[in-house]
């Protein structure tokens, strides 16, 4: 594998990442279904690294929540029918977690079917939803005693910098949790 000059390895990326922070934040690409199988293939490659450096969670905003509704523990893959999680590429990265050891966690939000489904599309949901998600991690981290923690979330929502309308969860747990993050973003 070529190494730009100047550039930090994907694993030392993460090894620097956990180093300074708790909890690190990694966003893959994605337009609904369609993905590019290779920032999955990067995931892989940072879980691995993490494991290295003590890591043994991961927080995945495309897990369903178990029927207690909790964030977990998930021990397993999830069997869906189709999805993210049905993809060949995301399995691999879950499945990589799993055979080191690691505990999955969900941290989507609990998204009920609207009256309206264009209510799904409006800034106020968006912004309830990332919100949401932000207080789940906050769960997941009491759950895990604060251990370090790997979050696999899509598009942007790791950012921490809010927008005009758009408040990203990145920036509502920076303001909810205790420690700092790194953002590893838009593979």
């Amino acid at each position: 594998m070529a190494v730009v000059d100047g550039w930090w390895s994907v694993e030392e990326l993460t090894r620097r990442g956990f180093a300074q922070s708790p909890v690190v934040m990694a966003n893959e690409a994605h337009n609904g279904l369609a993905r590019c199988i290779r920032t999955r293939a990067v995931g892989v490659r940072m879980i691995e690294a993490a494991h290295q450096a003590g890591v043994r969670d991961l927080a995945m905003e495309a897990l369903p929540r178990p029927e207690d509704r909790t964030p977990g523990p998930i021990w397993a893959v999830p069997e869906v029918p189709g999805g993210y999680l049905a993809q060949p590429d995301m399995r691999r990265l879950i499945t990589t977690a799993l055979d080191l050891g690691w505990t999955l966690w969900a941290y989507e939000a609990d998204i009920r079917p609207a009256g309206d489904p264009a209510e799904l599309l409006t800034m106020e949901f968006t912004n309830w939803r990332e919100r949401e998600q932000a207080q789940n991690l906050c769960q997941v981290l009491a759950k895990t005693q604060a251990q370090p923690l790997l979050v696999w979330s899509g598009n942007s929502h790791a950012c921490q910098e809010a927008g005009d309308e758009w408040v990203p969860m990145g920036h509502h747990f920076r303001a909810l949790s205790d420690p700092t993050f790194i953002s590893v973003t838009d593979f």
